[in-house]
């Protein structure tokens, strides 16, 4: 089942949805800030959900915007849903800083389009692979925590179950050819493509590769992962991944680029069932 809609993202919801009302009565951002009297910059970071606008401060705007008494009901209520907070049981408590939010992320969206260049998708890494990451961090991880941080890596995994969430993967065939001699064998990397292979036939994923033959392309050399909720109105943030955490963001420019990048990207590489035969290719 799909978890409920992070904190940050109805406030994505919530902003943007203030940010029509404010326009439909033709108010500039300024004049909505005589309202809470605060600046314009205020007004700009509550409808691009960069802050949470308070409950408080939410009725005054409303009450200058003027909406329908079932417009202004969902904003409250979802103003006020969002201040529950998560179990310390959650998969989420396990994780860190970024990671923390890619979670509730993975969990949550509708849809997830992912594109990586050197690495296969955690999504999709077999656990012989996982331990082999793990094993190549320096300074090396104890036993303990490996054992923790694949149990952690295969239980998000989970999220794919949900028929309800589509996934579609975008990968370099570098990703592979990484793995030629992973732990002094073709073993893992042999065992990982016949993973991916079965995975196409999930109805609610899709794999393509990216192979050798097509050379130079765009965003080749970046890890990141798209987030899409079928919202009112809807929502994308884009995960681009660091060696330790990366970063999230919703700014809609930046997500403009990097769903330009992905059409060019499910141009290049090979179909389903190319990469299918490629995958399964010795």
């Amino acid at each position: 089942m799909t978890a409920a809609i992070p904190k940050r993202v109805v406030n994505i919801i919530i902003g943007r949805k203030l940010e029509a009302l404010r326009i439909a009565c033709e108010m500039s951002q300024a004049q909505a800030g005589k309202l809470l009297d605060c600046t314009q910059n205020k007004i700009g970071n509550i409808e691009r959900g960069d802050s949470g606008v308070k409950i408080p401060d939410l009725t005054t705007l409303l009450d200058g915007y003027g909406p329908d008494i079932s417009t202004r009901q969902n904003l409250v209520d979802m103003a006020r849903g969002r201040e529950g907070r998560y179990s310390p049981k959650s998969l989420r408590a396990r994780f860190h800083g970024t990671m923390r939010e890619v979670v509730d992320l993975e969990t949550s969206a509708h849809y997830q389009w992912q594109h990586t260049a050197m690495t296969i998708p955690g999504l999709l890494q077999t656990e012989a692979y996982i331990r082999q990451l793990f094993r190549s961090v320096r300074p090396s991880m104890t036993p303990e925590a490996i054992e923790r941080e694949t149990v952690n890596r295969l239980e998000r995994q989970l999220v794919l179950d949900d028929p309800g969430k589509k996934f579609w993967f975008i990968i370099d065939q570098a990703a592979f050819e990484r793995m030629a001699n992973m732990s002094g064998s073709n073993a893992i990397r042999r065992g990982q493509k016949e993973h991916i292979a079965e995975m196409i036939d999930r109805p609610n994923l899709e794999v393509q590769v990216v192979p050798w033959e097509v050379g130079y392309y765009w965003g080749q050399e970046s890890n990141f992962a798209i987030f899409g909720y079928k919202s009112d109105p809807q929502v994308q943030l884009v995960h681009v991944e660091g060696i330790e955490d990366g970063d999230v963001t919703s700014e809609q420019e930046e997500v403009s680029v990097y769903l330009k990048v992905w059409k060019q990207q499910i141009a290049v590489a090979l179909g389903p069932e190319q990469s299918r035969t490629f995958l399964l290719a010795r």
